[in-house]
């Protein structure tokens, strides 16, 4: 049986990152989030969704078009497993690699959330809130705050963001999004696998366009530690979890490409810079 079935940072604009800084944080687990989230004071912020397993949110208006593989996505759903999609909810909780014709997804961590156990300081759950660059447009912003693991663990507990603009360039030209990460404590559910959230079926972080050729996957992973393994299609190696702790990813989904902090892009299938162009 699978585990589906075993289970029923220098491109911001400085006003941009002045504000950010400027806002009290909770707890060490949300440091160096790009839109700082503080577990005691969740005022502006929505929670998305009730505590669950698997879950998804219910379809939400982002109240602008967001340019995903060229098409406009004026809405989404926010999934609990710490990726978001646009043609449907999406509840499979063991992580695949990219490319894939399944599902179109934005993941800055594919993983088994789980937000059941709210036995800590922090909230342990999924919000979402918009609000307003350094462009004078929206953003829209997810924050999964110090979520645990399948199934109901938070004795390990992932903290990170993801920012879609409404703006193409606003975090520099062409970038539109943004993966943000605080402290990463997990990488994997015990019904994918894992045990005490590391092990089993890797986690993927990157972004699918659904059609099986066009996507970016800045890597799969399954241990702790710093190491990383690469990413593109299916990397070699996978990585630990700790690589991510306080990075931010910078990349333009209107075209599919996740530049690497301070190095250039990491190109997907069918992602060839030669072959790009601009929506009109």
């Amino acid at each position: 049986m699978t585990g589906n079935q075993l289970k029923s940072r220098s491109l911001l604009v400085a006003s941009f990152i002045a504000a950010a800084a400027g806002t009290a944080l909770a707890d060490p687990s949300a440091m160096n989030l790009l839109v700082p989230f503080d577990s005691n004071n969740t005022a502006g912020w929505t929670q998305t969704m009730a505590p669950n397993d698997d879950g998804s949110s219910s379809l939400i208006q982002l109240g602008f078009d967001f340019c995903f593989y060229e098409e406009d996505r004026p809405s989404l759903y926010v999934n609990n497993n710490g990726n978001v999609s646009f043609s449907g909810p999406y509840s499979t909780f063991s992580p695949s690699g990219f490319p894939s014709s399944s599902f179109d997804m934005i993941a800055p961590f594919w993983g088994d959330v789980d937000t059941r156990n709210r036995t800590d300081a922090d909230t342990n759950l999924v919000w979402h809130k918009t609000i307003t660059g350094s462009s004078g447009d929206p953003i829209f912003v997810v924050t999964w705050d110090s979520v645990g693991v399948y199934s109901n663990n938070n004795s390990v507990r992932n903290t990170f963001q993801l920012l879609l603009a409404a703006n193409d360039d606003e975090f520099g030209t062409d970038l539109n999004a943004a993966f943000s990460y605080g402290n990463m404590g997990w990488t994997t559910g015990s019904a994918s696998g894992g045990v005490n959230g590391f092990g089993g079926v890797p986690a993927t972080v990157g972004i699918n366009a659904g059609d099986g050729i066009r996507f970016d996957q800045i890597g799969r992973f399954d241990h702790a530690g710093n190491d990383y393994g690469g990413g593109g299609a299916n990397p070699p190696a996978t990585s630990g979890v700790d690589y991510l702790d306080g990075r931010t990813y910078y990349f333009d989904a209107c075209q599919g490409v996740v530049p690497a902090p301070g190095s250039l892009a990491l190109l997907g299938a069918g992602g060839l810079i030669a072959g790009r162009r601009r929506r009109s």
